[in-house]
């Protein structure tokens, strides 16, 4: 009986422990000065999923997590063993503790116990070239150039990050493991033709260095903002403890992670004392222009006007100088062009406006100086600059309208002398014989006869041409409703995919604004627009959010945007194409 229990006893501790899961926390060292680094090691003897590592509060992760795997077989017994490492170095001096991490097997949470891990100041470290650590730290720098950190707001600056390698050291390769981000930037990467490696100095000694990353930023809001780093793995050139067939120590390749560190710049503010009431966030070194294709036309024919801007600053995220002319010169909505290039300096080049323009009346008209302000950086001040005045001859007979062309051949015939007026008195009389049937079988009556029959043919031809323009009128309308859903689904599914995005947005928006307000390619603008909306009953809010609609289809070409911000401009327009609908069944 003894036996018994004492068999089942064992049967019931063996049984526990092949169920428990062995989930612990394994540093590489226990105590370390501020400029070294530690490996972690959580491993267990299960496989699990669903790993979650702790936080790592005053350390910096710059390698990991890797994950390993091993299996092994001892007389006749499975061994099992998988492990999630990570290379931390320490931020701040003093004893901390690295937290729990939580793995999940066979639908339990399993956690690790606390580790605690002693930082203590930066020590000397022997110089063993043989000792990767050494070689990284020593010998290889990633460096993150700025142009300027005292930026205003809206001027460009540049970031170049440059790997420096020491002459006797030898780097295989290198991939990216974490890109930088540029919260409260505007920024665009500058293309690099080459990266040849060149030479070159840091702290005043000789390195070869290569140029990784070039990106233009310009700061959208004014104080202290961070520059996040670039983090590379490298594989590094190591001597080993074998030799070749002469004696010659063989080398082996070891990778180790190197960051360029965060940077931070100080934004100041635009200047609020005298700035003018016309400034939109320009910032840089402009020119401004305005330009005709011709100055004398005859009526009813067109010109085109130019509005240029042209220098080095911050092109697209300002507001381009509004064209305001007489009611009697129509004005299309402009063909925008633009002929940038991107330096470490700056965006480079011209951006211009081109309106097409026909005058309704003719006369001389004076398109007026324009203005255009911006804010100079360099010599720190704002500058308003004009265009020239443009003057227009316009030569040719106005078209009346048809009252006005009426009122004046009733002026003309009042005035004019009939022919009639002074003809001789008739000396015959022609008498008529009292029963003869005047009316019976004459013009008139068979004038009156026919009406109806004539009547009836016009009005079924005009009921039928009318039914077919409202039938081309349906046709049309139905036809832009499928193009805009269609546009606006291809661009739900390309919510995250910024160009096609806006793309497929803005002209589904485009064609569901034509279609339910009945607007043409000519009538296209801001201004139509905007009174179409009024008219058609549309509330100040929806307006506000179709032209915020707008603005976003523009700026995505040259702002960064999150997937949130898409999602965003979606359920809007969606919200829009509502109203819209109901207000059109309604009317």
């Amino acid at each position: 009986m003894k036996k018994f229990i004492s068999n089942s006893i064992f049967l019931l501790f063996s049984f526990i422990s092949i169920a428990q899961v062995n989930f612990t926390t394994n540093l590489s060292k226990e105590k370390l000065g501020l400029n070294e680094r530690v490996k972690v090691e959580f491993s267990m003897d299960k496989d699990g999923d669903n790993f979650i590592a702790p936080s790592f509060e005053n350390f910096k992760v710059v390698g990991g997590p890797s994950q390993s795997i091993r299996t092994s077989w001892v007389n006749g017994k499975r061994s099992y063993s998988k492990s999630y490492s990570y290379f931390l170095s320490p931020v701040n001096k003093g004893v901390f503790e690295i937290g729990q991490a939580k793995i999940e097997v066979e639908g339990k949470i399993y956690k690790t116990l606390p580790v605690k891990i002693t930082v203590t100041s930066a020590i000397d470290k022997p110089d063993d070239p043989n000792d990767p650590n050494y070689i990284v730290e020593k010998k290889i720098h990633l460096v993150a150039e700025i142009s300027n950190k005292n930026p205003y707001v809206n001027e460009a600056i540049s970031v170049t990050y440059k790997l420096f390698v020491s002459r006797d050291t030898g780097v295989d390769n290198w991939r990216e493991l974490e890109a930088p981000r540029f919260k409260n930037f505007w920024s665009n990467d500058i293309d690099i033709s080459n990266s040849n490696i060149k030479d070159g100095t840091y702290k005043g000694q000789s390195y070869r260095y290569v140029v990784l990353r070039k990106t233009l930023l310009y700061p959208q809001k004014e104080g202290k903002l961070k520059i996040e780093p670039l983090t590379l793995d490298i594989s590094v050139q190591v001597p080993s403890n074998r030799r070749d067939f002469f004696g010659q120590a063989l080398s082996t390749s070891v990778n180790k992670t190197v960051s360029s560190g965060s940077s931070y710049i100080n934004v100041n503010a635009l200047p609020s004392e005298n700035k003018p009431t016309d400034f939109s966030g320009a910032v840089g070194d402009f020119k401004f222009e305005s330009t005709t294709d011709k100055n004398d036309i005859i009526l009813d024919e067109a010109f085109q006007l130019s509005l240029i801007i042209s220098g080095n600053g911050n092109f697209n995220l300002f507001d381009f100088p509004s064209l305001k002319l007489p009611k009697s010169l129509e004005i299309y909505e402009p063909e925008k062009k633009e002929k940038l290039s991107k330096r470490i300096s700056g965006i480079k080049g011209k951006l211009s406006y081109k309106y097409t323009i026909v005058p309704n009346l003719p006369g001389k008209y004076m398109i007026p100086k324009i203005s255009f302000t911006y804010f100079n950086p360099v010599k720190e001040e704002y500058k308003t600059i004009f265009s020239d005045k443009i003057y227009i001859d316009v030569d040719g007979i106005q078209v009346k309208s048809k009252e006005e062309k009426s009122d004046l051949t009733n002026n003309f015939s009042e005035n004019k002398i009939s022919k009639n007026l002074f003809s001789p008195f008739k000396t015959k009389t022609k008498f008529l014989n009292l029963n003869d049937e005047l009316f019976f079988n004459s013009k008139f009556f068979w004038v009156l006869f026919l009406i109806p029959f004539l009547s009836s043919i016009i009005i079924f031809i005009l009921k039928k041409y009318i039914n077919t323009l409202k039938g081309n009128n349906n046709y049309s309308f139905n036809k832009s409703i499928s193009i805009a859903n269609d546009l606006l689904n291809r661009a739900k599914k390309s919510i995250g995919e910024k160009k096609s995005f806006y793309d497929n947005l803005e002209k589904s928006l485009i064609n569901f604004l034509k279609a339910y307000l009945d607007l043409k390619n000519s009538d296209f603008n801001n201004e139509n627009l905007k009174i179409k909306l009024i008219k058609k009953g549309l509330d100040k809010k929806s307006i506000e959010i179709i032209f915020i609609i707008f603005k976003n289809c523009q700026m995505a070409r040259y702002t960064p945007l999150d997937i949130n911000e898409m999602s965003k401009d979606f359920e809007n327009i969606e919200y829009i194409v509502k109203i819209l609908k109901k207000i059109n069944e309604i009317n």
